[in-house]
């Protein structure tokens, strides 16, 4: 079980180099690489890749989520002008889940501050619960381009999806070269009191290797490289 107070990423430094961002190892780890590229062939150097999501290709850069978990699948997918993606385990469902990994995609949309979207889901979240908590944003680099991150719970989901249940919610933005990139790991629990949501701290912990590790990078690029390119 976490507490409210934990619900923070001040025990990660959140301006990484790229090259610290990515130092682990193929052996029992799946690389999921969302490619938005129109054409060409993207290299993956573990054995045990999984298969790449098909997202409408926009842009020569690349969505790189090298701890993504493995036995995950594909539950939703919307493509309007906010392109969304959601995961859950191989044994939960996507109207009966208890752990979600969901990608926004702001296609052809860089300028938009990330403060803006971190409001916008404050304000989500603020509709539909009952206790609310909320971190403070905290922004930096990201294999050289702006990143935020930013922590929701709601103690108790008074309507809706998932109602009269509890959710956390951990958030990365990355502005990229042509799109914005929103990337939560989401966990749904019974409603919880100031004791804080029933979550392993192995689960959280993994949920923040996850989003940590996520990058945006651009192929042959010194300012945003992509480390699984071959020399």
């Amino acid at each position: 079980m976490i507490k409210l107070r934990d619900l923070t990423f001040k025990a990660l430094p959140f301006t990484l180099l790229h090259h610290q961002l990515l130092t682990v190892k193929c052996e029992g780890m799946h690389r999921v690489f969302l490619t938005l590229l129109a054409f060409g062939a993207l290299h993956v150097p573990c054995a045990q890749a999984q298969t790449q999501p098909d997202l409408k290709p926009v842009a020569s850069e690349r969505l790189l989520m090298p701890l993504f978990p493995s036995g995950w699948k594909e539950v939703y997918r919307s493509r309007e002008s906010i392109e969304v993606v959601e995961y859950v385990p191989t044994d939960q469902s996507a109207t009966s889940w208890q752990d979600k990994i969901q990608l926004q995609v702001y296609n052809n949309l860089n300028d938009l501050p990330l403060d803006a979207i971190q409001r916008r889901t404050q304000g989500q979240n603020r509709n539909r619960c009952t206790g609310v908590v909320e971190g403070s944003l905290q922004s930096g680099l990201n294999n050289g381009y702006p990143s935020a991150f930013w922590t929701l719970g709601c103690r108790y989901i008074k309507s809706g999806e998932g109602k009269g249940s509890g959710e956390t919610q951990y958030t990365k933005a990355i502005q990229g070269q042509s799109s914005l990139y929103v990337l939560s790991r989401i966990w749904r629990t019974p409603a919880f009191a100031q004791d804080g949501p029933e979550i392993a701290i192995e689960s959280v912990n993994d949920g923040v290797a996850f989003l940590t590790t996520s990058i945006v990078c651009v192929p042959k690029s010194e300012d945003h490289p992509c480390e699984f390119e071959s020399n």
